[in-house]
């Protein structure tokens, strides 16, 4: 297979990204029977209220820039919070207006909820946003569709690639389960297993990179700030991008930013 050609020559690519997502899950989830007990409730506001402040010390400290994926009803919530996300240079794009997979909305309320919430991160941005990513790493045919409608360039929510690749219309930035936060350190009381200590997700993510690099591929880290916002996690990825950042071949950049190279290394294929 021939190498793909990664911004600025590197050998492989790491992108950062967050879904801000706060308790806006919860939301969706227990829409029609909200529950009197508020505990989950107050473990996802930790990401809004703390831990994506945390996250953008440690990123500003390792002078990265992230791709962060906000659901309109955070926009609208908290918005100071996400303000001063875009204020650090970070990268917004849509997440779904209360967090709603594709799957469980008809295409015109998918239309409403994504246009709601553009609009509003645009406002904050002073830019339409570019890229969208499906709750849960859902999606369907028709929401693609949809999202080129809306003039959206790209989606980063599909595994069927380990480098950028074109699906429809849409540029695809992969993602893959091994490399979301959620998987590893969500708890809320009922799993049947702790959460995964922070050196040891340290350690996994590390491999994956190592995997990149000999293998030509893209890693793109998915957290939330309520999970990764917590300080000995926020320790364990400060020390593991640091180190991403002295490896030589490897490019660091937005998702928005990849997929902007893509689509130029397409165009120039298709001139």
């Amino acid at each position: 297979m021939n190498p793909y050609p990664w911004p600025e020559g590197a050998s492989a690519a790491l992108c950062v990204s967050f879904d801000f997502d706060g308790e806006s899950p919860f939301l969706w989830r227990r829409r029609d029977d909200m529950p009197v007990d508020i505990a989950e409730l107050e473990q996802r506001r930790f990401g809004p209220r703390r831990g994506v402040f945390h996250l953008l010390d440690m990123l500003a400290e390792l002078d990265i820039t992230a791709t962060f994926f906000v659901p309109g009803w955070i926009a609208e919530h908290y918005r100071a919070a996400v303000e001063q996300v875009h204020r650090a240079g970070h990268e917004l794009a849509l997440h779904g207006w209360c967090h709603e997979p594709p799957d469980a909305l008809s295409t015109s309320e998918l239309r409403e909820t994504l246009t709601r919430a553009a609009c509003l991160l645009g406002e904050i941005a002073g830019t339409a946003p570019t890229g969208y990513r499906s709750p849960s790493f859902r999606m369907t045919p028709a929401c693609l569709d949809l999202l080129a409608e809306l003039g959206l360039r790209y989606d980063s929510s599909l595994m069927g690639e380990d480098r950028p690749y074109l699906i429809d219309k849409l540029i695809e930035v992969p993602v893959d389960w091994a490399t979301d936060d959620a998987v590893y350190y969500r708890y809320t009381g009922g799993e049947a297993r702790p959460p995964t200590p922070a050196p040891a997700l340290a350690a996994a993510w590390q491999a994956e990179i190592d995997g990149a690099m000999r293998r030509g591929s893209l890693v793109t880290l998915t957290m939330h700030p309520w999970l990764s916002g917590r300080p000995a996690r926020v320790s364990a990825l400060t020390d593991l991008l640091a180190q991403a950042r002295r490896r030589d071949g490897l490019w660091m950049g937005t998702i928005g930013t990849l997929a902007a190279h893509h689509a130029a290394l397409s165009e120039a294929v298709s001139s």
